[in-house]
């Protein structure tokens, strides 16, 4: 790692193709190689989580994929202008299905969605 003290990449970060990324700590920017996440071994608990996120990801996509579903969907959750409608409705979903396995939630995934999105399927 080094430390950048340039003036051009002061304020850079983020990552330079799949070798450099840039990283900001308090008021120093540090560039490191890319690390190599290929060794990494999941938990069943982390894994889990990820297909839940998946699922409530899906189920956002369909639900602002329409525009009438988005302004009705954001009168439902009393959302204002300045908020994200789509990170409301992925909390919506996590919060659905907090207290069911991801059997159940699988099983009924698909009776979720409006009816002029039901063509997304979990595996999409």
């Amino acid at each position: 790692m080094a430390i950048v003290g340039n003036l051009f990449l002061k304020n850079a970060s983020g990552s330079v193709g799949k070798e450099l990324v840039f990283k900001r700590y308090y008021d120093k920017t540090v560039v490191s190689k890319m690390p190599d996440m290929s060794k990494r071994v999941l938990s069943a608990k982390q894994m889990e989580s990820n297909e839940r996120m998946r699922l409530a990801t899906i189920y956002a996509k369909a639900w602002y994929k329409i525009e009438e579903e988005r302004i009705k969907a954001r009168i439902r959750l009393k959302l204002p202008a300045h908020k994200s409608l789509f990170h409301a409705l992925v909390k919506e979903h996590l919060d659905m299905h907090r207290n069911q396995t991801l059997e159940e939630v699988n099983r009924n995934f698909s009776s979720e969605f409006p009816a002029k999105a039901q063509s997304i399927t979990p595996n999409a």
